[in-house]
This record gives C-alpha cells, sequence and structure tokens, in this order.
C-alpha cells in the first residue's frame, strides 16, 4: 500500500450520504438529484429515508441504476394506492360506540398500499441493500424518532410513509409506529451520527398560497409558513451543530402536488436535477479537498 509523506495525516475519500426528507410524491425529485450524481461518477456510501422519501432511498440503496425505469415501475405500482376510502374507519370516526375507535383510524383503506410496497420489495431485507439504509419513523405512543436498519424494507417503508389521518400506523418489532416526518422532516442526523461527511439532505417547502379565500385556504397557509420556517432551522441547525457538511437540496414547486398526482412525475424529477445541478460546483470541490484522518475517524459519529 502506498504511504503518505511522513508526519502528515492520510487522506481518505469522504463519505456520501443522500438524505430524501418527508414530501408525498415531491420525494420522487430525488431521482433527478441522482440521476446527476451518476452523470458526474459521485458515488453514494448511505441513503436515509424518511416518510415519503422512505421508498426512494430504498430503490438508491437496493442499487436502482436506471431513474426513470425505477420511476416508471413506480407510477405503475402506485396507481389508485391512494384512491380508496376506508368508509368503516369514515363510520367508526361518525359512531365510535357503534364501530369503535382506535389508532387504526385513517381516511384510507390501506390494502392497496401495502400490496404495493410489498411488490417492490419482495421480501428483501435491510441486509439484501448494496449501500446502508436507514428510515426514519416515530413512535406513536412516546412521539419519539425511531430509525430502522433491520428487518424486513416492507415492514419499514409502511410504518416511515404512515402520514396521520390518511394511513393508519404500522407495528414493527412490538412498536406502533407511523410517519417519520413527525418527529424529523429531514433526518440529516442519523447520517452524521453514522460518521457521513458530506450530506446531500432533500427537504421539500410547501407552496403558500396567495389569496386566502376560505378557511382552509388560511390553515393551509399557515400550515405551510410553520413547516417551511420548521425545516430551515432544521438546515441551520445541523450546519451549526455538525462536523459533516450539509448540502440542501429544496426544489422549487410552483404549484401543489398531489399523493395521485403521478402524470407530474417527469416534472417533479426535473425539478430534482435543476436543482442537484446548482450544487455539483460545491459538492466537486468538497470531494476534491477530500478528509484526512484528523478530521473524523470513520464510522466515527461527531
Amino acid at each position: 500500500m502506498k504511504q503518505g509523506h511522513p508526519g502528515l495525516p492520510e487522506r481518505r475519500r469522504p463519505r456520501v450520504a443522500v438524505v430524501i426528507g418527508s414530501g408525498g410524491l415531491k420525494c420522487a425529485a430525488a431521482l433527478g438529484v441522482l440521476k446527476v450524481l451518476q452523470r458526474e461518477g459521485i458515488g453514494i456510501d448511505m441513503a436515509i429515508g424518511c416518510s415519503g422519501g422512505s421508498f426512494f432511498a430504498t430503490a438508491i440503496a437496493l442499487g436502482a441504476d436506471d431513474m426513470d425505469e425505477v420511476a416508471g415501475r413506480f407510477a405503475r405500482g402506485w396507481s389508485g394506492t391512494f384512491g380508496r376510502i376506508g368508509y368503516r374507519t369514515m363510520l367508526s370516526a361518525l359512531f365510535p360506540r357503534l364501530f369503535g375507535f382506535g389508532h387504526r383510524f385513517a381516511l384510507l383503506d390501506d390494502r392497496k398500499v401495502n400490496a404495493a410496497i410489498e411488490a417492490f420489495t419482495r421480501q428483501l431485507t435491510f441486509a439484501d441493500t448494496r449501500i446502508p439504509l436507514h428510515l426514519a419513523a416515530t413512535d406513536y405512543a412516546s412521539g419519539e424518532k425511531v430509525v430502522l436498519s433491520h428487518g424486513k424494507l416492507a415492514d419499514a417503508i409502511r410504518a416511515s410513509i404512515a402520514i396521520p389521518l390518511v394511513l393508519p400506523p404500522w407495528p414493527v418489532e412490538g412498536r406502533l409506529l407511523f410517519d417519520g416526518g413527525a418527529s424529523n422532516p429531514v433526518p440529516v442526523d442519523v447520517a452524521t451520527r453514522e460518521g457521513c461527511d458530506i450530506v446531500i439532505a432533500m427537504g421539500f417547502e410547501e407552496p403558500v398560497d396567495g389569496q386566502v379565500q376560505s378557511a382552509m385556504q388560511l390553515a393551509r397557509r399557515a400550515i405551510s409558513i410553520t413547516v417551511n420556517h420548521f425545516i430551515r432551522s432544521q438546515y441551520a441547525l445541523y450546519s451549526l451543530t455538525h462536523h459533516a457538511e450539509v448540502i440542501p437540496i429544496l426544489p422549487v414547486f410552483e404549484r401543489r402536488i398531489g399523493l395521485r398526482d403521478l402524470s407530474e412525475l417527469p416534472y417533479i424529477m426535473a425539478l430534482g436535477e435543476r436543482a442537484a445541478e446548482a450544487e455539483i460546483p460545491y459538492l466537486r470541490r468538497l470531494l476534491a479537498a477530500g478528509m484526512t484522518a484528523m478530521d473524523r475517524e470513520p464510522g466515527r459519529a461527531p
């Protein structure tokens, strides 16, 4: 093995992680980001997903090479999954004494969602991924963040995407889990804990309605502003408190994207490409600078 200059710390390639935060179907923008990284020859050492981002983080960790093919498979597999209303649970909300009311309440019947996840994961586990994968969820009982790193991929994805009121929570190893975005919408801290040096962190702000003409629009506007400020504060916190370089990727959406807007996938991926291309010069400078053994030992959290 070639030795470095005596007295100087040996340089190593920085470990790069991709974090895909919560954002529903907008998380498909990560496929556009990966297209850019592939084109630039930049490898990924770890994938981390949260809520809607868990599906695409899993696809990346399993070694997907053709992002357009992943998008097409996603569109075919998820078509119609979010259109089936859970009428029995709706009745439980209206008549709780008659039908019973509990943690299974959700607006949607999740059977098609579960089938789509099973078809995608094919009984694979975290041990089958090509690079380390971590998916974030939230404990239903305590509200604390839970990071899933072993077991069935289907269970982890299903737990992470269990959007409150939309899909019911999901049991994993004796714990009832739901949407990872409820406890941390952009789990950069997982990447830094695992010793990654460069974190490409994709988050999604909500469009703020210009005119408010109903109470629903007023509530949605207030929620969007709150969520956007929280996401920005999270990025600022990570930049100040961690040694890793955090590169925010925030695609700008000109219109709202719903869970059933699968026809918008090309538009969503294009926004991801555009946002990633803007950060490539800085990312290349970081990679060229490298890391030294004195910066942080590999695998050691800051």
